[in-house]
């Protein structure tokens, strides 16, 4: 057990102190703790303010592949990298990948994440099929398949339900590293954007992956849209591209704001496409990641930090209420860099606090949100709910409790198989009497 030290979460908005322990497979710590992969969750659900985190990076063995069934047998701390750059040479990748490599399969699981495919795959959960799992309060590990109760709270149980100490993971074939990548600018008339971007998601049938960049402070909601399937590749793009700039310094607080998130996305959206749409064959590793190509670019947040909003809205609804949305943060000044919007499919998550349902889901990049934001962003919590969404538990560092038991009502059976041992910092203000 390492001495108390001061840690933070990837969004860098606030320090608390932890103990600091390593996960050993064989015994646990003896105080309140929470197992935590790589840390790389915006807000407070990889925090334990006052307890103990329990990494488990360390455990990142690869262990055992199938290559008829291609499922592979890993610890839950080996990440989405290793298992990629190991497996993309022998012609397999992950079915689901968020927007970094730098996760955990452990973390992947506890926040059962999304992708770029999810309208044909649905989330991470769905393609693990054994998990071990050890408790305080059980003598022996347990072996967990999704006939298991506690399968439903250990996929997007937030860490809570006990330390995963190995996973049976299914992964899929591809033929190369490369990605053919077709984007199309959309957006321009007024309030357009969603339209235009709901219409060339629908029209993407054959393309595995779609997702969108939309500048939410531009009225018309502008955008580039991008949408990608495996191809070959030259044998060059096996490997992933190194971090080509590291930030050394942080970003000066006069460089955020309103004014300059107003100007980079005018930018961006000028640099990134074309009036006509454009196709060309990339390397997997800056499709799938591009941010990863910047080593520590949480920095350009500066000291203060950000937080990420994303919600999710009923496809029902979306055409309706992501604009009316996105107009109030728009009209209340709230300002956010590189948007993105995305639509999920109909595929239902396998864990009871997954965040995917079918419809529109819009994640915003908010530098040091200050008092006048925050309140903005209740709001904004309210409208979600009224259509029927919800907030990403894994992205939080500021919803009600109020609002986390309108968004997951079905809370209270994570609480009831928590492990008693285990609690986060996200789940204690949640949980917390509203």
């Amino acid at each position: 057990m390492n001495p108390q030290s001061l840690d933070q979460p990837w969004g860098r908005g606030f320090r608390v102190e932890h103990r600091h322990a390593f996960a050993d497979g064989a015994t646990l710590p003896a105080a309140t703790f929470l197992p935590r992969g790589l840390g790389r969750s915006y807000g407070d659900v990889c925090l334990n303010d006052g307890g103990t985190l329990l990494h488990t990076f360390r455990r990142d063995r690869l262990l055992a592949f199938d290559e008829a069934s291609g499922v592979l047998h890993c610890e839950s701390g080996a990440t989405l990298a290793d298992i990629a750059q190991v497996m993309l040479p022998r012609g397999w990748f992950l079915p689901v990948v968020p927007g970094t490599r730098y996760v955990t399969v452990g973390g992947a699981i506890a926040n059962d994440v999304h992708g770029k495919n999810h309208h044909i795959a649905g989330t991470f959960g769905r393609f693990v099929d054994a998990i071990t799992l050890m408790r305080s309060d059980r003598a022996a590990p347990l072996e967990l398949t999704a006939t298991d109760p506690a399968f439903a709270t250990t996929i997007a149980g937030l860490g809570l339900s006990g330390l995963m100490l190995d996973v049976r993971l299914r992964l899929m074939r591809v033929p190369g590293p490369g990605i053919e990548q077709e984007t199309h600018r959309f957006g321009g008339r007024d309030g357009s954007g969603i339209d235009d971007n709901l219409e060339l998601d629908a029209d993407s049938s054959g393309w595995a992956y779609t997702v969108g960049w939309i500048d939410t402070l531009d009225r018309g909601l502008r955008g580039v849209f991008f949408r990608g399937r495996h191809a070959e590749g030259p044998a060059s793009w096996f490997a992933p591209q190194p971090s080509r700039l590291t930030l050394p310094i942080d970003a000066p607080p006069w460089l955020l704001g309103h004014g300059s998130a107003k100007a980079f996305n005018a930018l961006y959206y000028h640099l990134q496409s074309r009036r006509k749409p454009q196709r060309k064959q990339v390397p997997i590793w800056p499709f799938f990641f591009p941010l990863d190509a910047i080593g520590g670019w949480n920095r350009a947040y500066g000291r203060r930090g950000f937080i990420q909003y994303q919600f999710v809205v009923p496809t029902t609804a979306a055409r309706e209420t992501v604009p009316r949305i996105l107009a109030h943060l728009r009209d209340a000044g709230v300002a956010s860099y590189l948007a993105v919007i995305k639509t999920f499919g109909e595929i239902a998550s396998p864990g009871i606090l997954s965040f995917p349902m079918a419809g529109t889901t819009v994640a915003l990049d908010i530098p040091a949100p200050d008092a006048r934001d925050l309140s903005a962003l209740d709001r904004a919590d309210a409208m979600v709910a009224d259509a029927g969404g919800r907030v990403y538990p894994a992205k939080d560092a500021r919803m009600s409790p109020a609002m986390f038991r309108r968004f997951y009502p079905r809370w209270h059976e994570l609480e009831a198989a928590r492990d008693p041992a285990i609690s986060s910092s996200f789940w204690r203000r949640v949980t917390a009497r509203a």
